[in-house]
This record gives C-alpha cells, sequence and structure tokens, in this order.
C-alpha cells in the first residue's frame, strides 16, 4: 500500500503545482509529451555526464531522477508563459489531465525509485493496462484545449 500513498502523492504534487498555477494546461500538456520524448532519447546519454559533475544518489537511481526532470522541465517552462485561465473548474480540470498524464509519463522511473510492494501489485497493473488509453485521452482533451481557447472579453478590450 505503501507504493500506492507515495504515487498518490506525487499525483497531488503535480495536481497541486498545475493548480495554483492558474495556467490554461492544454500547451504544457503537450510539453509534458514531449519530454517524454525528450526522456527516452536522452536519459541514457545525460546521466553519465551528470554523474561525472559530482552527483551521487544511490537511492532513487540517477537515471530516475534524469528521466522525470527531462520529462518535466519543458512542460513547467512552457507554463510560465501559458495564459492565466478565466474559470476554476477549467483550471481544475487542466491540472487533474496535467498531473495524470505526467504521472503516466514518468511511471517508468517512478516505479523503479520506489519498491512495489505485494499489496499494490493489483492496482498497478490495473493502471498499466489503462496507460495508453489515459496518454491517448489526454494528449486529445489538450489538443481540443489548444483549438477551442478563446480569451476571457475584457482581457482582450484591454489591448486594442
Amino acid at each position: 500500500m505503501t507504493y500506492l500513498i507515495v504515487l498518490g502523492l506525487y499525483f497531488g504534487a503535480l495536481f497541486l503545482f498545475a493548480w495554483l498555477s492558474r495556467r490554461s494546461l492544454g500547451v504544457p500538456t503537450l510539453a509534458l509529451a514531449a519530454g517524454a520524448l525528450l526522456a527516452s532519447i536522452w536519459t541514457d546519454s545525460l546521466t553519465p555526464l551528470v554523474a561525472e559533475t559530482g552527483i551521487i544518489i544511490v537511492q532513487p537511481p540517477l537515471t530516475s531522477i534524469v528521466s522525470v526532470a527531462l520529462t518535466l522541465l519543458p512542460a513547467l517552462l512552457v507554463m510560465a508563459r501559458s495564459p492565466k485561465t478565466h474559470s476554476n473548474l477549467h483550471s481544475i480540470v487542466g491540472a487533474i489531465l496535467f498531473a495524470l498524464l505526467g504521472t503516466v509519463l514518468t511511471y517508468g522511473a517512478f516505479s523503479s525509485a520506489v519498491v512495489l510492494d505485494e499489496a499494490s501489485k493489483s492496482t498497478v497493473l490495473e493502471i498499466v493496462k489503462y496507460q495508453n488509453i489515459a496518454i491517448t485521452a489526454c494528449v486529445g482533451l489538450a489538443v481540443l484545449e489548444i483549438l477551442f481557447y478563446k480569451k476571457p472579453y475584457a482581457h482582450r478590450e484591454k489591448h486594442r
């Protein structure tokens, strides 16, 4: 059960960070997908370079930290430039999708950093079974948000 608690805390931290930013999270969610692609390409090459700088970490493995950093960094950079949301519901839904995609995309690095216990094994197998559906839904909804997002009326009038 400890594994699920740590996974839930990780999801909660991503959600809280995204929600407190009060940003439109369509573009940062797509940046998460781009970060996952970068992590799959560069983690093995960058980990020795990070280790050469003198950073020695045993638990969690340095590879996991580099992979999570490469996945999350593009999204965090893009989030700083995203427009503010105009409704609380919009920011909550966006934060849930952002946290879900962030958790699913970094699950591999996360699972090598935290030991899976027997009580959590069946739940984790269910999560992995629906991983591709979750990724597809989050990316699809992020694209829809970008396509249909409109700035609030008062904000548009202010810049004319």
